[in-house]
């Protein structure tokens, strides 16, 4: 990959079977090398696999395959390995805005729900899991409208809800992620919150027993404090959503229960705070003042897990840190890395 034109040579060992492993290897991680360093060359490398003749079908082949091999119980660590690497030039199309309303258009994406659904709690499974919801929270952070229909029309707010549910912590954190970007789109917070369907109910239930569970084990995340709190905040713009959380919202969200968390990061301090003034409990909590808007964005950049609102989704690099056991998840989500 060090030579001129390695990038288009890789590509073309793509139509080849037997070359086709070490193509997707070397491919993601050229990608996994620039798409900080250098996002251009991140965003072009996407461009050209997109429109390279015959390779989206022989990526999708691949994904068919695994699918199988998960049905079956036959997905073992180098099979999802080599899924992760064909779903990180997924993450590079979706990130290029030339590309990302074409992949949308095909519905490729929708190829990787059953990858999300999939109730398997094996480590690779919900690494496989995760990258999976990273390409539909990189499609969707950009909040275009088109795709946010489609997101609605494909249901991809019920396929976070059961990743919620069923998932680990980074799956929960990007599936939270993509929900949050839909409530900030009209149309998507109407579908939420208006819809005959029960999708906000199952939204707020699934808060609840968040908050719920987690005290009782004594151990919440802060990262999942936060996004369950931001969505609370997101759905108090819908009056019928406002009055539903005013007679269910968690009593623990009202006490001290979690007084220590607030008081490490002021950001979920003044998150807890703003929904407390939303649903009009503020009187009955002692709210300290709020920091100003500059010492949250300095805060969350000197701890090593970002909790800022407006930061993107950065694609999931999963080959980074792949051990035989697969022992961690690695996680490099928002702006920040946690590892």
């Amino acid at each position: 990959m060090k030579r001129p034109m390695a990038l288009a040579e890789v590509i073309l060992e793509l139509y080849e079977e037997e070359l086709r492993e070490n193509a997707l290897r070397c491919l993601s991680n050229y990608l996994n090398e620039r798409r900080e360093l250098e996002p251009e060359k991140y965003s072009k490398a996407g461009f050209f696999v997109f429109h390279a003749c015959g390779i989206m079908a022989i990526l999708l082949q691949e994904v068919l395959s695994a699918y199988q091999k998960m049905e079956t119980g036959n997905l073992n660590i180098r099979s999802s390995k080599r899924l992760a690497n064909v779903l990180t030039l997924f993450q590079s199309i979706a990130a290029n805005k030339e590309t990302r309303g074409k992949l949308v258009d095909a519905h490729i994406p929708n190829y990787l729900v059953p990858f999300i659904l999939f109730e398997n709690t094996e480590d690779y499974i919900e690494n496989v899991r995760a990258i999976c919801l990273s390409v539909f929270g990189i499609i969707v952070q950009a909040r275009e409208a088109e795709i946010i229909q489609w997101a609605l029309k494909s249901n991809i707010v019920d396929v976070c809800l059961h990743a919620i549910e069923i998932g680990n912590e980074l799956s929960k954190v990007i599936a939270m992620h993509i929900i949050e970007s839909i409530l900030q789109d009209n149309c998507g917070i109407s579908y939420v919150c208006e819809s005959t369907r029960p999708v906000l109910g199952n939204l707020l239930e699934i808060c609840k027993q968040l908050v719920l569970v987690s005290v009782g084990e004594q151990d919440l995340s802060p990262r999942l404090l936060f996004h369950i709190i931001r969505f609370y905040i997101l759905l108090c713009n819908n009056s019928r959503a406002l009055d539903l959380i005013k007679d269910n919202l968690p009593p623990t969200l009202l006490d001290n229960t979690f007084h220590a968390i607030t008081e490490e990061f002021p950001v979920i301090n003044q998150l807890l705070n703003q929904l407390l003034l939303n649903v009009g409990k503020a009187e009955e909590v002692d709210i300290k003042d709020r920091t100003t808007t500059v010492y949250r964005h300095a805060y969350c950049q000197s701890k090593s897990i970002s909790l800022c609102p407006s930061t993107p989704l950065i694609p999931i690099n999963m080959n980074r840190e792949w051990s035989s056991a697969v022992s961690h998840s690695p996680i490099s989500t928002f702006s920040g890395k946690e590892n």
